[in-house]
């Protein structure tokens, strides 16, 4: 993703207060008061798709639809879902309104854990309602003022390094050894981290104990690597700071956070999100350069209505499970979830706590578990008989399981190091 311009800069802060100050206001607002914010929204989005976008309007044509028939939730939900595949095969010319230069929009690129690479065309305006969501979902963890630095591990940088000077940002790749990364942080002393989980664990690992709680850090961010609560819960005490969870994606950007109850809030005035068929499915309600309408995520999770003991009244996110090609398979057909096997493997974790200093659990064929192991000090082949027997009551009798000791555990295909891996369709 390329840094804004100098002119998309003037046009974040000419925007500043006024949409910060809608951004702000959103999360109060009643239910019905939302929902029809969000179908005017919708119903815009869908009139300018199928008039500009060439994909959405054979999409529709084909299944007997034009925009003057949306006229409930009922005819929103009977609209065609969009995957993966159709956004990668119509990109760019039938994703994107015709007399747009891609060199004006900001791209950014994603393969996710497919190893499909992606790419997703926004405009200013949207890019700039995105940015002041981020940093309204900093300060759902602490008073994020201007002079505070973030320190921010990712694949890329982001598209600004400051507000004019204002929140500095430090970015740092997370091909970085860690001893690197640690002397950043040092020297850095940022109030806000946000890293990946499988980063945060290693940091944690590197730095010693009487040392992390006086980094200074305020709040930690986690993302795109699923991670439990347990373990949140775990590195928020070594860290003497809170540690939230944050869910989003290249498609529809800000999806939902936590906030200090632990409460994983939608972010309604961002997406519209549903549930089919147990899949999260989204509509984008920013980016009119390359909408996404009804997009499913193949993430699996529930949405709940809720009034939260801090004060939002937006939607959670409940069960979240991530990915359903990262659930495990059993010989019977029964399925082991990503959360369900995420916490089974963190518990050995909080019991081995020297001995352990990374893990991939992995479904290498439906009879066949692998749980790679980089040891730390205190590991030892008892530990590894212990977890052994614990993994053998969670797996049906056909299914072999084993531990092997790796230097380094394997990744997903984008590169990511995640807990949970299934190498089979």
């Amino acid at each position: 993703m390329r840094n804004l311009q100098l002119g998309e800069l003037f046009a974040l802060g000419a925007s500043l207060r006024v949409t910060y100050r809608t951004l702000e206001r959103m999360p109060h607002v009643s239910r019905d008061e939302m929902l029809a914010w969000q179908f005017d929204r919708i119903r815009r989005l869908i009139e300018h798709a199928y008039g500009k976008i060439p994909f959405y309007r054979g999409l529709y044509d084909r299944a007997g639809f034009q925009p003057a028939d949306l006229k409930s939730w009922d005819d929103f939900a009977r609209l065609p879902i969009v995957e993966k595949d159709d956004v990668i095969a119509n990109y760019p010319q039938q994703m994107l309104e015709p007399g747009y230069d891609l060199n004006q929009l900001i791209v950014s690129r994603s393969s996710g854990s497919t190893g499909k690479v992606l790419d997703i065309a926004y405009d200013q305006r949207a890019m700039s309602t995105f940015i002041l969501a981020g940093l309204r979902l900093y300060r759902m963890g602490f008073r994020y003022l201007p002079w505070h630095r973030q320190l921010y591990i990712y694949t890329s940088p982001y598209p600004l390094h400051s507000l004019f000077g204002m929140y500095p940002l430090h970015f740092i790749s997370t091909l970085t050894p860690v001893p690197e990364i640690v002397t950043t942080l040092r020297r850095v002393r940022p109030a806000l981290l946000v890293c990946y989980p499988s980063h945060l664990r290693q940091i944690a690992s590197a730095i010693p104990d009487d040392e992390r709680t006086k980094l200074g850090l305020k709040v930690i961010s986690v993302n795109s690597e699923m991670s439990s609560q347990p373990e949140r819960d775990d590195l928020q005490r070594q860290f003497g700071c809170p540690v939230l969870d944050e869910y989003s994606s290249e498609e529809l950007t800000r999806i939902a956070a936590q906030c200090l109850v632990g409460t994983h809030h939608l972010f309604e005035d961002i997406n519209y999100m549903e549930v089919v068929d147990g899949v999260l499915v989204g509509t984008n309600l920013h980016n009119f350069a390359m909408p996404m309408i009804r997009y499913q995520q193949n993430d699996v999770g529930k949405i709940q209505e809720w009034s939260c003991e801090c004060g939002w009244r937006f939607r959670r996110l409940t069960q979240f499970e991530g990915r359903r090609n990262d659930s495990f398979i059993m010989p019977s057909g029964k399925t082991l979830s990503s959360g369900f096997l995420l916490d089974a493997t963190y518990e050995f974790l909080l019991s081995y706590r020297t001995a352990v200093r990374e893990f991939c659990l992995i479904q290498e064929s439906l009879t066949s578990v692998v749980l790679e192991i980089v040891p730390d000090a205190g590991w030892n082949a008892e530990i590894a008989a212990k977890i052994t027997e614990r993994f053998r009551q969670f797996l049906e009798a056909e299914v072999t399981f084993r531990v092997e000791i790796v230097a380094e555990c394997q990744k997903t295909k984008s590169g990511k190091k995640n807990p949970i891996l299934r190498r089979i369709a």
